[in-house]
């Protein structure tokens, strides 16, 4: 990843809760704030501003909204997978990426920083611990 860049941050939207989504909307606006300050790149989280205009729960806006994000993954360099689980969303983000050759790397936040584990072989596809890779 170079400065400049455009990267997509992929991490989980689905809460059981209005106030789950909210507040996993607030974590990918802070995982593309983090991406961007730390490599000095575009990284942009469409699922951290999309719910406000598309409703989830309408099939028509939900496509709408999940088209707009793989539209955009497709301009991407990367795709940073974020958080702990792995959602139904995220899972096709992830499949698409693999698809279009984009590499994928995984945030791993620790008291020091942070740093990023390129991925080479998701471990499971389900709502668990992302993968395994190499640190960079």
């Amino acid at each position: 990843m170079k400065k400049k860049d455009l990267v997509y941050i992929c991490s989980p939207l689905s809460a059981p809760t209005e106030q789950g989504i909210r507040k996993n909307m607030e974590k990918a606006s802070y995982y593309a704030n983090l991406v961007s300050n730390f490599i000095g790149c575009r990284a942009i989280a469409p699922h951290s501003f999309l719910p406000e205009y598309l409703d989830d729960n309408v099939p028509e806006e939900r496509e709408a909204a999940l088209d707009f994000g793989l539209s955009v993954l497709r301009l991407s360099k990367a795709i940073i997978v974020c958080g702990s689980r792995i959602s139904s969303g995220m899972k096709g983000e992830i499949k698409m990426a693999r698809e279009l050759n984009i590499p994928a790397y995984a945030l791993v936040e620790y008291a020091g920083g942070i740093t990023f584990a390129k991925i080479t072989q998701e471990e499971r596809m389900d709502e668990v611990p992302i993968c395994k890779g190499n640190f960079l």
